[in-house]
C-alpha cells in the first residue's frame, strides 16, 4: 500500500520556495507515495510544472472573499480613520482565522488521515497544518533565516516531528530562535537541477547593448530583496563614472516603489525592470556580474543557477550568501548596504586575473551527484 503523503504551500507563483517544492516532488518515488498538493491562496503560475504523478492537486480558489465579510469591512473602514496597530492586529487576527475556517469546511472536512503531512513554509501555513490537518506524522519546512511569526511557528513546532531549514546555516539560525525544539531542526537543502538551467539559459539572448556593463538581479521585488540598495548601489556607481545597465529581472508589490526611487535618483536610464519571466536564465547567463543584493537569504537558489552559468556573483553577507559563496573563490560577498555593494563591484571590473580566476572554479564545480543525495534526503525525510 502507498503511503499518503500531503504538502501544503501557500502558492504557487514564481519565486524560491516554489521553485524548491517543484524539485522536491520531483525527487519522489510515486511508485511508493501517493501525494496530494494543497494550494492555499489561487495564485498558480507553477502548476504546469508541477509533476504529473502527483495524484491530487486542490487548489484555494477564493482567498479574497474574507475581506468581503461585514465584521472585516468594518475593521478596514475602523483602520482607515484611526490606523491603530491594535485594529491591525483585530482585522489580521480575523481574515487569518476566516480563511482556515473557509479552508477546513471546503477541502479537509473528510477528516482523512495522512501518512505525513508536510507544510512547506513556516508560519501560517504551518499553523494550518497543525490544526486542521489530520496525519500520524508532520514534518514543517522553514524557508528563511530569520525569526518572523515567532509566537505561531512556536506554537505549531511543539505538534511537529522535524523542521527542515534549507541550510546549514538557516538551520543553526532557527535553532537560536527555537532552542527548545533544536533537536528536532534539521536542514536539507534545496536541489537545483543544472543541466534544466543551462538548458533554458540558451532558448534565447536578451538584447543587452554591448559597450555597457551589464549587471543583472532576479528574484521578487520585495523588501527582503534589497532592491532599494541596488538602487543605491547604481547611484554611487554612476558617481564614480562606471557605465552600466542594470536589469531587475522580476516583479513584486514593492515594483511601483523601486520604480519610483529609480526615477528620483535619475538612474531611468541605467536600471530597467523587466517584469516576471517564465524564463529568466538567459539573463543571468549573458550578463556579467550578476549580483544578490538581498537583506535576507536563507539559501539563495539564483546563486546556485548564477554558480551554474559560471557568472561572477556578487552578493550580500545574507546566511545563503555566506553559505555558498567562498568570498574570492567562488564569488564576492559584500555588506548588506549600498557603498559595499557598489564598491565590490566597482573592484571586481576592474580585476580582470580575479574574475578569471573565479570563473575557472566555477566550472570545475561538478553537479551531478546532487540529485541523487537530494533524492536519498527526501526517501528518509518519507521514511521518518
Amino acid at each position: 500500500m502507498k503511503r499518503k503523503v500531503l504538502f501544503v504551500v501557500h502558492q504557487l507563483n514564481l519565486g524560491g520556495v516554489q521553485k524548491a517544492l517543484i524539485s522536491a516532488l520531483n525527487a519522489l518515488d510515486y511508485s511508493k507515495n501517493e501525494v496530494t498538493l494543497y494550494v492555499r491562496k489561487n495564485r498558480t503560475d507553477l502548476l504546469p510544472q508541477v509533476n504529473h504523478n502527483v495524484s491530487t492537486i486542490i487548489i484555494n480558489q477564493d482567498t479574497t472573499k474574507y475581506y468581503r465579510k461585514p465584521y472585516a469591512l468594518w475593521l478596514q473602514l475602523f483602520l482607515k480613520i484611526n490606523n491603530r496597530q491594535k485594529t491591525k492586529q483585530k482585522l489580521d487576527d480575523y481574515i487569518v482565522s476566516s480563511q482556515m475556517k473557509y479552508e477546513k469546511e471546503h477541502y479537509f472536512s473528510d477528516d482523512v488521515e495522512y501518512d505525513l503531512a508536510i507544510s512547506y513554509i513556516q508560519s501560517y501555513t504551518a499553523k494550518f497544518v497543525d490544526e486542521n490537518v489530520k496525519a500520524k506524522r508532520k514534518v514543517m519546512f522553514y524557508h528563511g533565516s530569520t525569526d518572523e511569526f515567532h509566537d505561531v511557528n512556536e506554537k505549531a513546532m511543539q505538534h511537529f516531528e522535524r523542521i527542515y531549514c534549507v541550510s546549514k546555516g538557516a538551520q543553526k539560525a532557527v535553532q537560536g530562535f527555537y532552542p527548545q525544539f533544536a533537536e528536532r531542526i534539521e536542514y536539507l537543502e534545496n536541489y537545483v537541477d543544472a543541466e534544466n538551467v543551462r538548458h533554458k539559459a540558451d532558448e534565447f539572448i536578451p538584447g543587452y547593448p554591448k559597450d555597457k556593463l551589464i549587471l543583472c538581479s532576479c528574484g521578487r521585488i520585495t523588501s527582503v530583496k534589497g532592491y532599494d540598495l541596488a538602487v543605491g548601489a547604481a547611484k554611487i556607481l554612476r558617481q564614480s563614472g562606471l557605465d552600466f545597465k542594470w536589469y531587475f529581472v522580476g516583479d513584486g508589490v514593492d515594483r511601483q516603489k523601486i520604480e519610483s526611487l529609480i526615477s528620483e535618483k535619475q538612474l531611468s536610464e541605467y536600471i530597467e525592470i523587466t517584469g516576471l519571466q517564465d524564463n529568466p536564465y538567459p539573463y543571468i547567463k549573458n550578463c556579467d556580474i550578476y549580483v544578490q543584493p538581498s537583506y535576507e537569504e536563507a539559501y539563495g537558489l539564483t546563486i546556485i543557477e548564477a554558480q551554474i552559468l559560471g557568472r561572477i556573483i556578487v552578493s550580500t553577507t545574507t546566511v545563503g550568501g555566506s553559505y555558498i559563496i567562498r568570498d574570492g573563490i567562488d564569488g564576492l560577498l559584500a555588506d548588506i548596504d549600498a557603498p559595499s555593494i557598489a564598491q565590490t563591484i566597482y573592484l571586481i571590473n576592474q580585476n580582470h586575473t580575479l574574475k578569471k580566476a573565479i570563473h575557472n572554479n566555477l566550472v570545475k564545480i561538478d553537479y551531478s551527484k546532487d540529485y541523487q543525495l537530494f533524492r536519498n534526503d527526501w526517501k528518509k525525510l518519507l521514511e521518518g
